[in-house]
């Protein structure tokens, strides 16, 4: 999970949920804006296996900006 201050806590309530069968971890970046969650998903997935996942969590900054369309802009990059 790679998000802004909204994820904190998240990786382990997630790993519970899941059990031992699952590895869970996190980066939390305080105030962090959509293009710098991305920006470290896109370093991160760079060691991924094939059945690994990654969750990006954030917006929030964004939108109080009024940078919302920015925001989708910089996911719907990330997944192409």
């Amino acid at each position: 999970m790679i998000g802004d201050s909204h994820v904190r806590n998240c990786a382990t309530e997630l790993q519970h949920n899941l059990g031992v069968n699952y590895k869970v971890s996190s980066f939390v970046k305080p105030g962090a804006r959509k293009n710098s969650i991305v920006n470290t998903a896109r370093d991160e997935i760079k060691k991924f296996r094939r059945e690994d996942v990654v969750v990006i969590w954030g917006g929030a900054n964004d939108i109080s900006k009024n940078n919302t369309k920015v925001s989708i802009k910089h996911v719907c990059n990330f997944v192409e």
